[in-house]
C-alpha cells in the first residue's frame, strides 16, 4: 500500500508534514522505504490536481494485486493505520 502525501505549500500549510512524520513514525520506515513486510511505504507526491481546497491530501494505492488491488480489507487496513496514530 503506497501512501503519497502531498507536498505543495497549501497541503504543508494545512499539516501534510505532520501527517507523513506520523505514518512513517508509526511504520517504522523512512520516506519511500518499504517496511520489512513489503506492505506498506510512504512518499511525496506534488499536487494532487487542484485538490488544495482539501488540503490536506494523500493519495493511496496498493499495487499488491496489479492496478486493480482495492479491496474492503485493503480499506480498513489503511484506516487502522490512520486512526491509530496519536492526535
Amino acid at each position: 500500500m503506497w501512501s503519497l502525501v502531498c507536498g505543495t505549500t497549501p497541503c504543508m500549510i494545512c499539516g501534510s508534514g505532520e501527517i507523513e512524520r506520523a505514518l512513517l513514525k508509526y511504520l517504522g520506515v523512512e520516506r519511500n522505504e518499504v517496511t520489512k513486510d513489503g506492505l506498506f511505504s510512504v512518499g511525496e507526491m506534488e499536487c494532487m490536481q487542484g485538490c488544495c481546497v482539501n488540503a490536506p491530501m494523500i493519495a493511496v494505492a496498493d499495487y499488491t494485486n496489479g492496478s486493480e488491488g482495492y479491496t474492503y480489507n485493503y480499506y480498513v487496513g489503511f484506516c487502522r493505520v490512520l486512526f491509530d496514530l496519536p492526535d
